[in-house]
């Protein structure tokens, strides 16, 4: 049987989704059962990392039971880890690390998208109850002896000025277009220094400021070929492959000295 291309794949994805959308809300029902509904898919949901891949975009679609005014909010959370923040103090006229901080559970990718400002979505005291945005992220940091006031609000915002510049963590206001208060959809980028992993897509359809309903769902980032056998080797096999490594460079240190001695 002869196999679809991704992108053919991908929009009858889309086609498929929409009329069972359009059948869900298009019919009507007795005693409002669709009340607060929340329907929402991508178009793919595995993403292959090869030797060539220099990020991607996804179509994240979907459908509310709503009224016009309602708003959509899109959270997606990348694989966690320990990521280094560190403070450079000039000593004897040389820029040096002088303080670091560790955060053990910092989301390697966090994007939020919204159909307008998200401040003018949700009140401060709401994103923080929903733990939306990065100020409002459960992050946890290694023993430091900086304190904790520190740690939520400069060092945060340290963390969050570095994954910014990589394009990792993000807000994208009005980035969600909204028809008549029932269908929408949004671009999703994915860099090309993404990480792989699976990754938490979270959407919320809110009225006035509330929470009316929320869909959870996932994109699965994989590295492919030879680039996927040298990431599990080293992650899997990291003593040898240090050793592998040192080997490595020594050898080609001692071709190229034989060559320029030839030479």
């Amino acid at each position: 049987m002869m196999m679809l291309r991704p992108l053919y794949a991908a929009h009858l994805k889309i086609i498929a989704a929409l009329f069972c959308l359009l059948t869900t809300f298009g019919l009507p029902h007795p005693l409002h059962a669709q009340d607060n509904v929340l329907v929402a898919d991508v178009s793919e949901e595995n993403v292959a990392i090869t030797t060539g891949f220099h990020g991607t975009q996804l179509l994240l679609f979907g459908a509310i039971s709503g009224e016009t005014g309602d708003d959509i909010v899109v959270i997606i959370t990348g694989p966690d880890g320990p990521i280094a923040t560190r403070r450079k103090d000039k000593v004897g006229g040389i820029w040096v690390n002088t303080q670091s901080v560790i955060w053990k559970n910092a989301p390697s990718y966090y994007q939020i998208f919204s159909n307008r400002a998200l401040d003018k979505i949700i009140p401060t005291s709401e994103q923080n109850r929903l733990k939306i945005g990065y100020r409002h992220l459960p992050l946890l940091t290694k023993e430091t002896d900086i304190a904790p006031a520190d740690l939520n609000s400069t060092w945060r915002d340290a963390l969050a000025r570095t994954l910014t510049a990589a394009n990792l963590w993000k807000t994208h206001d009005d980035a969600v277009t909204m028809t008549g208060g029932a269908l929408f959809r949004l671009d999703v980028p994915l860099p090309k220094n993404i990480r792989p992993g699976d990754y938490d897509v979270r959407v919320l359809h809110l009225r006035d400021g509330a929470l009316l309903s929320e869909k959870f769902s996932s994109i699965s980032v994989k590295k492919s070929g030879i680039g996927a056998l040298i990431y599990r080797f080293a992650h899997e096999y990291s003593f040898f492959y240090g050793i592998f490594a040192v080997l490595f460079a020594v050898a080609s240190g001692w071709i190229a000295a034989v060559a320029f001695r030839r030479a």
